[in-house]
């Protein structure tokens, strides 16, 4: 994981670098924000829940998801991508997340002919040793904050709302939500939808769940702050369904090794790990990939 610099603050959650040795690698992808994802070498495969299997490209952005999806790694791979915010991918692409989620959408939807040409060539340059992995974050970055729409103020001001509000604790009252916004409650819904996919019920139920996985991916964080994350389910029954839904793995499957616990890092997830990122709260470093 690379955390974006200055100059990416607000548009960018995490950069992060994939490299993997030949052969096959099969995966899954939780429930993350819009990606914008270079391809150097190799491809990735991807089939979300209730759709097709689809491949990588050079340039390959990955819309919002609001479930896991399978992903099967054709090695070597090295793979570089952001991880956008929901404002930036608004500003970005003008896509409402609860219409574009779980898919791949083609770059040319998204991004100029230019802009793709730049980023194809950067990535030449990269397979070609000109330039090291870590430097195609910046271009990465010119390209996201290039976005040409500007979002709302008063759908910005909502959006605030939701993130404080999912930053308050690890089950906040959705009453509380609604009383701090003066929008009303249909238009809260309407925009909530727009930028995270689904209303805030179900905005805290996902990011309860990666919460949760967080924990059990990274064990060097404290008992008391597990304790207090595993007491918002009601029984073990719903924590499995919840974490299966917006991971792809059991609770249980995260002893193993795997890809899936590397990039489980809170500090890598904005709003979802901020959390369980605060000082005092870590027992031990927590991984990197």
């Amino acid at each position: 994981m690379i955390a974006p610099p200055a100059e990416s603050a607000g548009l960018v959650n995490t950069f992060y670098i994939i490299e993997t040795e030949g052969g096959r690698i099969e995966e899954s992808i939780p429930a993350y924000s819009a990606q914008l994802i270079l391809m150097v070498r190799g491809t990735v495969h991807f089939t979300f829940a209730d759709g097709p299997t689809v491949q990588s490209s050079t340039v390959t952005i990955n819309g919002p998801q609001m479930r896991s999806a399978a992903c099967v790694l054709e090695g070597p791979v090295l793979q570089v991508g952001a991880s956008l915010t929901h404002m930036s991918w608004q500003a970005l692409a003008n896509l409402p997340a609860d219409l574009v989620h779980d898919q791949l959408i083609p770059a040319e939807t998204v991004l100029t002919a230019e802009q793709i040409a730049s980023l194809e060539a950067a990535v030449a340059a990269c397979r070609d040793g000109q330039i090291a992995p870590e430097d195609l974050c910046a271009h990465l970055t010119a390209v996201i904050a290039a976005g040409p729409f500007t979002p709302r103020p008063d759908h910005a001001a909502v959006v605030d709302a939701i993130l404080r509000w999912l930053g308050s604790g690890f089950d906040p009252a959705i009453s509380d939500l609604y009383a701090s916004v003066s929008v009303s409650p249909r238009q809260l819904q309407r925009i909530c939808r727009r930028f995270f996919g689904v209303a805030p019920a179900q905005v805290l139920k996902r990011f309860r769940a990666l919460r949760a996985a967080m924990l059990l991916a990274q064990p060097g964080l404290s008992q008391e702050l597990r304790a207090q994350v595993m007491a918002t389910y009601f029984d073990q029954a719903h924590l499995i369904r919840d974490i299966r839904r917006y991971t792809g793995r059991t609770p249980t499957q995260f002893r193993t090794d795997s890809l899936v616990n590397e990039i489980l890092d809170p500090a890598a997830h904005g709003d979802a790990g901020a959390l369980l990122n605060k000082p005092g709260q870590q027992t031990q470093p927590l991984s990197r990939l």
